[in-house]
């Protein structure tokens, strides 16, 4: 099976299934995206140059559907040896060549969605308790890689896990730390620096960059969609969460909108941006997110992204 498909819009099973195969057979391992000026070269290349003493080797072709026709056809027409795995990941399952396909429940399936959690606590050696999968959805969401976060961090609890230990953690890390952070970047504050130090120690990588994606990329939908001025009222935000599918709480924030008792001052975002900008940085999180997964410092990466934004 040289050529396999990995279908779906599931990002961290495809990963998973990467990962497994790379460890299985001990593979040198190559990952290829759609802009490379040289894809087509790469993938040539390596598939045509494993030797008889070679180690097998493990080609991670992301976004396959964005290549060109005529290269995709090309791809598709090599003959790999059976030392080489050409994973080509895709949204849709490309006809006659056999794989795997990893598909999320839509947002909407709670059930469906409990199951993966199930699941989840189930591969990280995790007792199944409908408490714990309910306040996990609850409070995490319809969201495959903050869920993988945070029932990481639970596996060190283990056999002591129970439900008050679990309100303490996911709701310390998932409802305040990741977004303070996000949203000290977002609004330019100098304590993004500090937090970035215990950030980096709590999180994954491809977990901050997620987040920081998902959390400028939901500012460039509002931003889009709202005209822009000094203030808005209730009713404006709790449409517009319904509309664009952003909790309501992370649009009140980003538009400056302060709930009664709120310690906090928020900034209204759309006041500080322009759509350049936020283009300018969903592109850069698009290239730190590539750096960090084939090596890059993660600190180094995040540090000059918060530097670039607090420029203006």
């Amino acid at each position: 099976m040289p050529i396999i498909n990995l279908s779906g819009n599931s990002e961290l099973k495809k990963e998973e299934y990467v990962k497994e195969l790379v460890s299985k057979f001990n593979a040198e391992y190559v990952r290829v995206y759609s802009d490379y000026t040289d894809r087509l070269e790469i993938i040539k290349e390596k598939v045509s140059n494993i030797g008889l003493f070679s180690k097998k080797a493990v080609i991670d072709v992301v976004d396959f559907e964005k290549f060109k026709t005529s290269e995709r056809k090309e791809i598709l027409a090599l003959l790999v040896s059976d030392d080489v795995y050409l994973v080509l990941r895709t949204q849709k399952k490309i006809k006659g060549i056999s794989g795997e396909e990893f598909k999320l429940p839509n947002v909407w399936e709670e059930e469906k969605w409990k199951s993966l959690i199930s699941e989840m606590l189930k591969e990280h050696g995790l007792e199944v308790k409908g408490e714990i999968i309910d306040f996990l959805f609850e409070n995490v969401g319809p969201d495959e890689f903050a869920l993988y976060n945070e029932i990481k961090k639970l596996k060190v609890f283990g056999k002591d896990l129970n439900f008050d230990i679990l309100k303490d953690v996911i709701h310390k890390y998932t409802l305040s730390k990741l977004d303070d952070f996000c949203f000290a970047i977002s609004e330019m504050k100098e304590e993004s620096f500090r937090l970035l130090k215990d950030i980096i120690k709590d999180y994954e990588p491809i977990i901050i960059v997620y987040t920081l994606s998902s959390h400028f990329i939901s500012l460039f939908k509002i931003f889009v969609n709202v005209e822009k001025k000094t203030s808005f009222f209730w009713p404006e935000i709790s449409r517009l969460s319904k509309e664009l599918k952003i909790p309501s709480p992370k649009v009140a924030r980003f538009l400056g909108f302060k709930f009664k008792g709120q310690k906090i001052e928020p900034i209204n975002h759309l006041l500080i941006y322009s759509e350049e900008k936020l283009k300018d940085i969903i592109k850069r999180l698009y290239f730190i997110d590539r750096s960090i997964k084939s090596g890059g410092a993660a600190e180094v990466e995040i540090l000059n992204l918060i530097k670039f934004i607090k420029e203006g």
